[in-house]
């Protein structure tokens, strides 16, 4: 059942961005073949299914919740979770380019256009403090996992 948990939440997040992705480089006129959009949802599907597995690691390792019982799980459950990428990949580009008309088709282009030009403007404006910003967030949650459960020199144990 877990198993159909992890596919269920993948195959729409994957059709979602494909066909918005595939919306927005119809809208921009953007050279990117339907095969390499539909891989590249596909590949931002794992990439979610990685982090949840990421985030299920560190909730067992610092509060012992035991939500990965074993490496075959967690492989599992990558795997099922790759099986939803996939489907929802090539579901998205099914939808897209034989099943929408052309007026749903420019609906979700320009929807696709608008949500990539916010983060565009505002990463060309303050990129660069948000990648310190970032950079900072990272080596204080390695610090911080580092000493979970050590102590902290100059502390003590207690």
């Amino acid at each position: 059942m877990d198993k159909l948990v992890h596919v269920a939440l993948i195959v729409p997040l994957v059709l979602a961005l494909g066909l918005l992705l595939l919306g927005g480089r119809d809208r921009a006129r953007v050279d990117l073949s339907d095969q390499l959009a539909a891989l590249l949802a596909m590949l931002v599907g794992m990439l979610v299914a990685m982090l949840v597995e990421f985030a299920e690691f560190v909730s067992d390792w610092l509060f012992g919740t035991q939500v990965q019982p074993t490496n075959t799980d967690t492989l599992l459950d990558l795997l099922a979770s790759s099986v939803g990428a996939a489907l929802g990949g090539v579901l998205a580009t099914t939808t897209y380019c034989q099943w929408l008309p052309a007026t749903q088709r420019e609906r979700l282009g320009a929807l696709g256009v608008w949500l990539s030009d916010g983060p565009s403007r505002v990463l060309d404006k303050h990129g660069f403090a948000i990648s310190l910003a970032l950079t900072g967030m990272v080596a204080i949650t390695v610090v911080a996992l580092w000493f979970a459960g050590r102590p902290v020199p100059g502390f003590g144990n207690g």
